[in-house]
């Protein structure tokens, strides 16, 4: 069993890195989306017909391994700004400058940031009264807050 999964990770593991660097554009994170795919592989004890679908399953799991961290990572970074956002936005005397900047942003975007920075709705919420996807509405919200970014002199925002 153990020489088995010797053969087959040395069979596999430059197109499966290859595919997991070309995702993260990082070695370390290569490396771990790599390790974490033949780990899973080693776990599901799935028998192949031949070796290209054992290719074949192995880069889909990678990919999605992948797209994982990768949306979990956006995540991180939205929240991060958001609280960021909203500890600048609490300060007295930023707070004017901020509502300021706000309201001379472009209507697609000084709608959605006030929703949710003033009224507090989330992204899904906000999609539906607006009629946009949850993503736009995201974007929408990082474009806006690289714009204030720029207006209030590159502090963090």
């Amino acid at each position: 069993m153990q020489e088995d999964f010797e053969a087959f990770y040395l069979r596999h593991f430059k197109a499966i890195y290859r595919v997991c660097y070309a995702f993260m554009k990082n070695a370390q994170d290569a490396e771990d989306c790599t390790e974490d795919a033949f780990v899973k592989a080693m776990s599901c004890d799935i028998s192949f017909e031949n070796e290209r679908h054992e290719r074949s399953w192995l880069t889909t799991t990678a990919m999605n391994i992948c797209k994982d961290k990768l949306k979990h990572w956006w995540r991180q970074k939205v929240t991060d700004l958001d609280e960021e956002a909203e500890q600048i936005a609490a300060e007295p005397d930023k707070k004017s400058e901020v509502v300021e900047a706000v309201m001379a942003l472009p209507v697609k975007y000084k709608e959605v940031v006030w929703l949710h920075y003033y009224e507090g709705y989330q992204t899904d919420e906000i999609a539906l009264m607006l009629n946009r996807s949850p993503s736009t509405v995201r974007g929408q919200l990082r474009d806006a807050r690289a714009k204030l970014k720029l207006t209030l002199g590159g502090e963090r925002i």
